[in-house]
């Protein structure tokens, strides 16, 4: 119940006492609020990126309501946007140094939305109602290193929606920059206050007797049971469903039955009568699917059908053989043996070759008689040496044929191919009674096919950075370092070193260069791109990595005698065509007058380059200058 007054007969009420008696009313509802410690957002104000192009602002969903430490309710019915580029009293919010952060709070707080303005008696306005509202502010924190920088603190009488994330040269807040940790969200019991009856229970016994210790003890006992480190079910105690030849009812006991089932040696019943398998191809025995026992059957079968059988595989040296010629041994093995003895000999008086006979061959001017084959041999020595030690011996050049004229030699023997290689080759060499003798003329080539042809490969240095390899396609000529053309990409000679090439093409220039030293790649790691047929070729275009540092300054200067807020920017070319614009630009002062503020802001930024502008507020008359450097990261 409410605190309350009692107005009288006849009494002269005052607005006082009038808006004492609604004030105890709203006191009490509060109280009440309070009380049952309703304090925090119950729902809506959710953050996210502004929608549809992400900015310097943060949307907040609803309808929202929330409560906070005194008990005043807030609400809103429509999304709410929050401005985070200055915090509530003005200041901007960006961050000024290269390597820092700063984070922002957005709080949600109790006011009074006043509305319908009267005149009362003393001719002053005033405003009849006094309806409950809401205002969001925005609070920063100092900027500090990354990871370390600190986080506003949480206000008395205002509920924290989000923690926002600054950083340098930033034009968009997105997804990654919000923070709900800290959001102080609506909690109406803790678990640990309410209480529990734990008399009756019989497994579990939580510290204390509140759902928080119950809920505890519960995750304990089933983190035992799932991590089998405690609370296992025993395998009796695990239905099993009778199935094939298992008529158990529990795990442990349909385990016991199928290990007692394959190990048995019963008579009909064993456990290989109860391993199933497939049928096995083969000639001249093949075995047909069925259970282990009957195929071991079979094979036991077939084995004791080939040993007593006339078929069975006999030893070599258990079978007979008539020695015959000069083979003396009397069993197959022996014979063998002694064969392979008689063939590998070497001695003069009987060598293998001596065993061997061969027919007549007809010749001229040389023959070779019928009889072993160590005399043909002998008369095969004989001839050729003295066709190579005589000098009648020697057959002139031209006296040697050409059996085939083609790789672009028309001669039909060694002394015109001679001369037709020497009339091929002068040409473009220096001869030996000439001046460079040795070196080319020119080096011409024909076409030589494949995606890229390789012109010239030189390792002069012998070090694997500087081999150097040219290459010819279809539209461009390549000179690589550390890199060769495989067919469908570049390999290099040694992954200790970065590779680079120069490609000169009819419509471009371009430079190339890998640095993450893997053996092959397909794509180079950075480029620089003169498009010499393009309509715009002012500069090159980069691909890859990239990382601009240049400079840049502005002045301003009041001409008038009061303090004027004066814009002013500029525009920045970069040296080079960045592959797509920049991810992020940030400034760094280099020197600057006492009386300018922050640094500046981008705008329009793209491949190109991008405008920048800073507001400064001047006293009269007054000057202030801005100069430092921009680093671009694409």
């Amino acid at each position: 119940m409410a605190d309350r007054v009692d107005f009288y007969f006849r009494q002269r009420v005052t607005e006082a006492e009038l808006d004492l008696a609604f004030a105890l009313l709203e006191k009490a509802d509060r109280d009440l609020a309070a009380d049952l410690n309703i304090y925090g957002i119950v729902t809506g104000a959710v953050p996210a990126p502004h929608s549809p192009v992400p900015d310097l602002t943060v949307d907040l969903t609803a309808p929202a309501r929330a409560y906070d430490n005194l008990g005043q309710r807030m609400f809103f019915g429509t999304g709410q946007t929050v401005d985070c580029a200055v915090d509530l009293v003005g200041i901007p919010t960006d961050v000024a140094t290269v390597g820092n952060e700063r984070w922002l709070g957005i709080f949600l707080r109790f006011k009074r939305l006043l509305s319908d303005p009267r005149t009362d008696g003393n001719s002053q306005q005033v405003f009849f109602r006094r309806d409950e509202s809401f205002e969001l502010v925005v609070r920063q924190a100092p900027e500090g290193a990354i990871g370390v920088a600190p986080k506003p603190a949480l206000q008395a009488d205002e509920l924290l929606l989000c923690d926002v994330r600054r950083r340098p040269g930033q034009t968009q807040i997105l997804v990654a920059d919000l923070d709900t940790s800290r959001r102080q969200a609506f909690i109406f019991a803790q678990g640990s206050s309410v209480s529990v009856v734990t008399g009756a229970w019989s497994i579990l016994a939580p510290l204390a007797a509140t759902v928080q210790a119950s809920l505890d003890e519960v995750d304990a006992e089933l983190r035992d049971h799932f991590t089998a480190a405690a609370r296992r079910h025993a395998a009796t105690a695990i239905d099993y469903a009778a199935h094939g030849f298992v008529g158990a009812g529990n795990v442990q006991a349909a385990i016991d039955e199928v290990v007692d089932d394959l190990t048995t040696g019963a008579v009909g019943s064993s456990g290989a009568t109860r391993v199933g398998v497939d049928a096995s191809a083969g000639a001249p025995n093949a075995l047909a699917a069925g259970t282990v026992k009957t195929q071991l059957a079979a094979l036991l079968g077939f084995l004791n059908t080939h040993v007593s059988a006339a078929t069975g595989a006999h030893a070599a040296s258990a079978i007979a053989a008539t020695a015959h010629n000069n083979i003396a041994g009397i069993n197959v093995q022996s014979q063998l043996q002694e064969i392979v003895t008689d063939l590998l000999a070497t001695g003069a008086s009987a060598p293998g070759a001596g065993l061997v006979g061969v027919d007549a061959i007809a010749g001229a001017p040389t023959a070779i008689g019928a009889g072993p084959l160590r005399a043909a041999l002998v008369t095969l020595l004989g001839g050729l040496n003295g066709h190579v030690n005589q000098a009648a011996g020697a057959h002139a050049a031209s006296a040697i044929s050409v059996a085939d004229a083609g790789n672009n030699l028309n001669a039909v023997n060694v002394e015109t191919s001679l001369a037709e290689i020497l009339d091929a080759v002068e040409g473009d060499h220096f001869r030996g009674n000439e001046a460079n003798p040795g070196q080319h003329r020119t080096i011409r080539q024909p076409a030589l096919g494949g995606s890229k042809a390789l012109i010239l490969d030189s390792n002069a240095s012998g070090t694997a950075p500087t081999h150097l390899r040219i290459y010819a396609d279809s539209d461009s000529v390549w000179f690589t370092l550390n890199a060769s053309w495989n067919g469908a990409g570049w390999t290099r000679d040694s992954t200790l070193y970065n590779s680079a090439a120069f490609r000169f093409g009819r419509n471009s220039l371009e430079f190339l260069h890998d640095f993450n030293n893997e053996a092959t790649f397909t794509t180079w790691d950075r480029s620089w791109n003169l498009p010499m047929s393009s309509t715009t070729n002012s500069a090159f275009e980069l691909t890859g990595s990239v990382q601009e540092i240049g400079r840049l300054g502005m002045e301003y200067s009041n001409a008038d005698n009061a303090t004027r807020t004066l814009a002013g920017g500029g525009a920045t070319n970069f040296r080079n065509r960045f592959p797509a614009s920049p991810s992020s630009i940030t400034f760094s002062s280099l020197s600057q007058s006492s009386g300018f503020t922050g640094n500046p802001s981008t705008f329009t930024v793209d491949r190109d380059g991008f405008g920048y502008f800073s507001y400064q507020s001047l006293p009269g008359f007054g000057t202030v200058w801005w100069f430092g450097t921009y680093t671009a990261v694409a």
